[in-house]
């Protein structure tokens, strides 16, 4: 019997599945996917549509893939971008739909400080891409430098063009029917809450030893934020404005 398991919805870290859940969000997180593999050796059907998010809950995620005793078979039918695609690599074979889209790219995170601060926080940074590069490495064959070059360019692959890459093993095929591709997505925002509103709210309503009923203004201020983030926020540009909120999002 094969297990199939849904990698859909923004890619976070386990400590915020709560706030996920309370509102009935699609999210995946480490301990959803290692909740399914535990006890396990069945072969393994990942359905991959995700536009990424957190770096080390996808880092997490890969590793448990490529520990997995059974064969795991991919399949993106929408879009792996960022640390989607980071899972996706985790896989022993992985196919993609000729409809759908991979996009990898460098990973990202907001600072403030002095210029100590920042450098520090850029080879941080560096330091991340290296490591995510490993996955796109073992995957393809390619050398670090080709791999963290395509990750700086913020590249998007069409099916075919992940295939001619070595990123993934086949293109899915549906009886030799013609599909038209996936229309270009503006960018990788992975649609993640922000940190600030996940913990105002994991105090105030969340913990239970608070008993804070939830409020409209609540509701309202998380509303309004989260459309803020989610409609206003180009993660390839500065945000001068917002101080150390947010993991590092792949």
């Amino acid at each position: 019997m094969t297990v199939k398991i849904d990698v859909k919805g923004p890619i976070i870290s386990d400590g915020n599945s709560a706030f996920y859940e309370y509102f009935n969000l699609p999210y995946t997180s480490p301990s959803v996917i290692n909740d399914e593999l535990s006890g396990q050796t069945a072969d393994v059907e990942l359905i991959i549509n995700s536009n990424g998010g957190d770096v080390y809950a996808a880092s997490d995620i890969w590793t448990s893939l490529k520990s997995y005793s059974g064969k795991i078979t991919a399949k993106i039918y929408g879009m792996a971008a960022s640390a989607a695609s980071v899972i996706a690599m985790g896989a022993d074979t992985l196919e993609m739909s000729p409809t759908a889209r991979m996009m990898i790219h460098n990973s990202s995170t907001y600072g403030e400080g002095d210029h100590n601060d920042l450098e520090k926080i850029s080879e941080v940074l560096k330091g991340t891409d290296k490591s995510i590069a490993q996955a796109y490495m073992s995957k393809t064959g390619k050398s670090e430098e080709e791999i963290l070059n395509i990750m700086a360019q913020t590249t998007f692959y069409t099916a075919d063009e992940a295939l001619e890459a070595g990123l993934i093993d086949s293109v899915i095929n549906f009886d030799g029917e013609a599909t038209d591709e996936a229309p270009l997505f503006a960018n990788s925002d992975a649609e993640m809450i922000p940190q600030n509103v996940i913990d105002k709210f994991t105090t105030a309503v969340l913990d239970s030893d608070k008993k804070v009923p939830v409020s409209d203004d609540l509701v309202k201020n998380i509303a309004d934020a989260v459309a803020k983030r989610l409609k206003n926020v180009d993660t390839h540009k500065p945000k001068n404005e917002q101080v150390n909120i947010d993991p590092f999002v792949f």
